[in-house]
């Protein structure tokens, strides 16, 4: 479960090993001022088992998102919960998660179900809030923070600069690519974000759902950062084989392939990826929508 990063850095294997509805967590160890846990989401059974090992004195999360903060709940008052300033009005609020990351109403309620069900998310306000620049120092362990919008409005990155370690939480390098289904997802932001991730002389670079990554990692962002590109000539390239519908192309699920799970969600998702794509296809001269609905190459 505990995997040694650094002298006195470790990474905690989420349950499922870090998929998605979990994510993997860190510690630090940050001496005489207790432990420091960055990220909650990675199942109720490994906190209990992260706070029988080590006296958490503060958890920092990277965003919103239920997989990376969900377990915050199961600290008590004496644990400062740090978030995200772009995130903390609805940070550690379900219903409020829920109106921002699903469309409110029936789909909200459905987001905030499977979300309790799953994730076992406990509510629980943050304490203080981070930004841009703020800086942490825990022992001999410094974290700056570098906000990293696109994925969603509040994802941070932090950057541990004598150690040259980047825990880029879901800026993950997975198979799977970018994930950005939200309103407030951002193809341009999260172009830049890599590449602002590709300017630093990474050595170790921790993800939420991968293994740690010693080598090839500028090679590892470049291919990531190429995921947006294919995802938009498969969009293209179903459009120019025949005219479709937001349903036609919700159904062909050029990004997630299927719907194995919480399918509602998922369609809502899917849609709103594609739907970033075909602004983009569109604003190129590329795709058009028609009087009937349909979007068509020109």
């Amino acid at each position: 479960m505990f995997e040694q990063i650094s002298d006195s850095i470790m990474l905690v294997r989420g349950k499922l090993n870090g998929r998605f509805p979990f994510s993997h967590s860190i510690v630090i160890d940050g001496g005489d001022g207790g432990a420091v846990l960055l990220d909650t989401g990675c199942g109720s059974e490994v906190i209990e088992e992260i706070k029988r090992a080590y006296p958490i004195r503060t958890v920092i999360n990277s965003h919103g998102h239920p997989d990376h903060s969900a377990g915050n709940g199961r600290f008590d008052d004496s644990v400062t919960v740090y978030m995200p300033a772009e995130g903390i009005d609805t940070g550690g609020n379900i219903r409020a998660l829920a109106d921002r990351l699903a469309q409110p109403g029936e789909l909200a309620a459905y987001w905030k179900d499977w979300v309790e069900k799953t994730m076992g998310f406990i509510d629980r306000r943050p304490d203080e809030a981070y930004r841009e620049g703020s800086e942490f120092v825990f022992g001999n362990v410094r974290l700056a923070a570098i906000h990293t919008p696109g994925h969603t409005a509040d994802h941070y990155c932090l950057w541990e600069p004598d150690r040259k370690i980047l825990f880029s939480f879901d800026y993950d390098l997975t198979p799977f690519g970018p994930w950005y289904g939200h309103r407030e997802s951002d193809i341009g932001a999260f172009k830049r974000s890599i590449r602002r991730l590709m300017d630093l002389d990474v050595k170790i670079l921790v993800s939420s759902h991968r293994d740690i990554i010693t080598e090839g990692i500028a090679e590892g962002l470049s291919k990531y950062l190429s995921v947006f590109d294919r995802r938009e000539d498969k969009i293209a390239a179903l459009l120019a084989a025949a005219p479709r519908t937001k349903d036609d192309l919700v159904e062909a699920a050029p990004i997630y392939g299927s719907y194995p799970y919480a399918e509602p969600l998922l369609r809502y998702w899917e849609w709103g990826m594609i739907e970033k794509h075909l602004a983009d296809l569109i604003a190129a001269g590329v795709v058009i929508r028609g009087g009937d609905g349909r979007y068509r190459t020109t």
